[in-house]
């Protein structure tokens, strides 16, 4: 739990800064991904057919990585693209703003 914490806590350190001095390096950009207020974010279509369930599932997963695309921070789900991309951003800016841990 402590070094999850550390993480978190450089994360947040790291992304502010590259977030200030405007640093976004296009070598650190992951494949899929757009950096927004220093970290990465990533939005991914899922869809699969359930069988059992007679139904197709589809949502759209987004991922927000630290500004070098090394750690995960945060994943969730939205049903369309446009909710998983406002749903990642608002999540970024309670982070970098430490309203969340």
């Amino acid at each position: 739990m402590a070094s999850q914490q550390k993480v978190t806590q450089v994360s947040r350190k790291l992304s502010n800064k590259i977030f200030q001095n405007c640093n976004q390096d296009a070598r650190h950009l992951l494949p899929g991904c757009y950096f927004y207020a220093g970290l990465q974010i990533q939005i991914k279509f899922f869809s699969a057919s359930s069988e059992i369930l007679k139904e197709n599932l589809e949502h759209w997963d987004w991922l927000v990585y630290d500004g070098f695309g090394q750690v995960v921070l945060k994943t969730g789900v939205g049903n369309t693209i446009d909710d998983a991309r406002a749903l990642a951003q608002v999540w970024t800016i309670e982070f970098l703003q430490g309203t969340i841990p």
